[in-house]
């Protein structure tokens, strides 16, 4: 006994120290590998379908792979030219503008005068250097977009090499997804159906998240993009793309682009669509998740605001973008496996009050026999004729 705990400790440092090294090599391909798991559940149904009318597994796979990466790309390419153009009139109408004021901060200075005045008839702001302080954030969002440029300059060979993995990967979860998860199922220490309810959270919060999170995004930003572009407003392209983004984000919302807006128009002599623009935004668009989220979702994932609220944020910082969908995920496998410790718990608490009840009662009672009374001779008692 003494040497096969030794065998079992030496193996458990053992696996302990190659988990670790193994975690070493995969974390540079972390973000790639996690997209690739992402993409894989997403658009599984796909895979499934595929395989169905072509019989070879790894051809299935491979038609599936290029489907998706076709649905992904072509919408990208053709959003991404729509948004370069967007910036492109709105850079060439701050130019102008800024030409015509003597520069950009005159320009915006313009801009919020009239704001300003009418906020000053009811807050002193006499003491507060609005131009100071909007000459300051211009250049800091100058700085941090010309930082990101050249980081996103740089790092393309390592966009294109990501996405290289990324599709490599997902052929072979495509083609092996099912084994996979077979495989991974025999190495946990948990019975079927836990199993079942730890792949299940992790699959319902992927979907969830997609399904629910991208798509009422969409909408949304289409909608705010759509009213900003009945009003005039410069680059509504842009500005929806950006109201989609904020959409994914939860506290916030698209009231981060509409809100500006609708003072934008106030700004510039159009109070009535400014307010209109408010109207639109909180009565028409801040109401679609209310009723489309849960059309598209159907109670697969049921986590509080809050929690939800730091799984994005963190998962931003952890994992960029992509922390979106992974942040979600983290915390669903965590709320499924403290949901399983619990289980246990009642199980073992059950088990525990059984056998403390089990040892009070007779041996016969136990053993399933009748229950006899005691004998005249046990008690002492002469026995009756």
């Amino acid at each position: 006994m003494v040497k096969k705990r030794i065998t079992i400790l030496f193996l458990l440092i053992l696996t302990a120290l190659a988990l670790y090294l193994s975690f070493i090599l995969f974390r540079p391909f972390l973000k790639p590998l996690l997209t690739a798991v992402v993409i894989a559940v997403v658009f599984f149904p796909v895979q499934a379908r595929m395989l169905q009318v072509v019989r070879s597994p790894s051809l299935s796979a491979l038609f599936s792979t290029i489907l998706v990466t076709s649905i992904l790309t072509i919408p990208a390419v053709m959003l991404g030219a729509a948004i370069f153009n967007e910036v492109t009139h709105l850079y060439e109408f701050l130019d102008q503008k800024s030409e015509q004021s003597g520069g950009l901060s005159p320009f915006l200075m313009q801009t919020l005068d009239r704001p300003l005045q009418w906020l000053g008839q009811y807050v002193d702001i006499s003491k507060i250097d609005v131009r100071g302080y909007v000459a300051g954030r211009l250049q800091q969002i100058s700085g941090f977009l010309l930082g990101e440029t050249r980081v996103i300059v740089g790092n393309l060979t390592s966009f294109i090499i990501n996405t290289a993995i990324t599709l490599f990967t997902l052929f072979f979860m495509f083609r092996e997804g099912r084994s996979m998860r077979r495989r991974a199922a025999a190495y946990l220490p948990l019975r079927p159906d836990q199993v079942e309810k730890l792949f299940n959270g992790v699959s319902n919060t992927l979907i969830a998240t997609v399904y629910g999170g991208l798509v009422v995004a969409a909408v949304q930003g289409g909608l705010v993009g759509l009213a900003l572009w009945i009003f005039g407003v410069p680059s509504p392209v842009l500005w929806g793309v950006v109201a989609a983004f904020f959409a994914l984000l939860p506290l916030v919302g698209t009231a981060a682009v509409w809100i500006p807006a609708s003072i934008y128009l106030m700004a510039t002599g159009h109070p009535v669509k400014g307010l209109i623009l408010i109207g639109w935004g909180a009565g028409v668009v801040g109401t679609v998740d209310n009723f489309l989220r849960p059309y598209l979702i159907s109670g697969r994932v049921q986590m509080h605001t809050l929690l939800i609220f730091f799984s994005v944020f963190g998962g931003i910082q952890l994992f960029g973008f992509l922390g979106l969908f992974v942040g979600p995920v983290i915390l669903a496998v965590t709320s499924t496996l403290l949901s399983l410790l619990r289980d246990e718990s009642r199980n073992w608490q059950q088990l525990w009050l059984d056998n403390s009840d089990g040892d009070n009662v007779e041996p016969a009672a136990m053993t399933g026999g009748p229950a006899t009374a005691p004998s005249a001779e046990a008690d002492g008692r002469p026995r009756e004729n």
